[in-house]
């Protein structure tokens, strides 16, 4: 049986600091059974300037994340390639001799490393930056495939497209196959479904291509 037993732990099972009351737009869902969590970061250029979580958790599963979150804030995003699980539940001790948690074994800490790796792949976003395409002999469709993925990258970090999106998670490239682009896109509900279609029409719009098709990436 694990128990939270510090102290410190308690007092954020009492008043978290980081958790969310609902499941906010912009939240991505951990792929991993255990924690059922999602979460959200807010970036200061490129550390991280809060970390926003929700979900069905566990007493030691909510206190761990209050703690990871505790440790990477004010960081840069590398932070968790190096974090470990023992500075999370050392974190939360009262002494360093007394367990914060007791009863934690091998498998809940395989769910937390695949967590921290998880986060830690999460893209870190450029300021905005306005775009326009200069088109070129030939337009987009003429361009290498390098060339594309420069400029729909580009297209993805200005202001327009991240004020649609705001609130919400934003596009990010997956691939380019001539005049399709695959992109990682909240694609679930009616508005996020017209969000993307909006997205669509700009890029069309941008590029002036208008065989351009953008395709939601499962």
């Amino acid at each position: 049986m694990i128990e939270v037993k510090s102290q410190r732990a308690k007092k954020l099972l009492e008043n978290p600091r980081f958790e969310s009351k609902e499941h906010l737009p912009h939240m991505r869902k951990f792929p991993g059974e255990r924690p059922a969590v999602s979460m959200a970061i807010d970036w200061d250029q490129k550390n991280v300037k809060n970390l926003s979580y929700y979900g069905e958790l566990a007493d030691h599963e909510k206190v761990l994340i209050e703690s990871m979150a505790g440790l990477v804030v004010n960081k840069t995003l590398s932070i968790f390639q190096t974090l470990t699980f023992k500075e999370c539940e050392a974190f939360l001790r009262d002494r360093n001799s007394e367990l914060a948690i007791a009863g934690l074994d091998g498998e809940v800490e395989a769910q937390f490393k695949k967590l921290f790796s998880w986060v830690g792949s999460w893209p870190v976003f450029e300021p905005p930056k306005e775009y326009r395409f200069a088109a070129q002999a030939g337009g987009f469709r003429k361009l290498k495939v390098a060339d594309k993925i420069i400029e729909i990258r580009a297209f993805l970090n200005s202001p327009q497209i991240v004020q649609l999106f705001e609130g919400s998670q934003r596009p990010q490239l997956v691939d380019i196959d001539d005049l399709t682009v695959y992109l990682e896109a909240p694609y679930q509900t009616a508005q996020e479904r017209g969000l993307f279609e909006e997205l669509h029409t700009l890029g069309v719009r941008t590029f002036g291509e208008e065989s351009l098709n953008f395709i939601p990436d499962a």
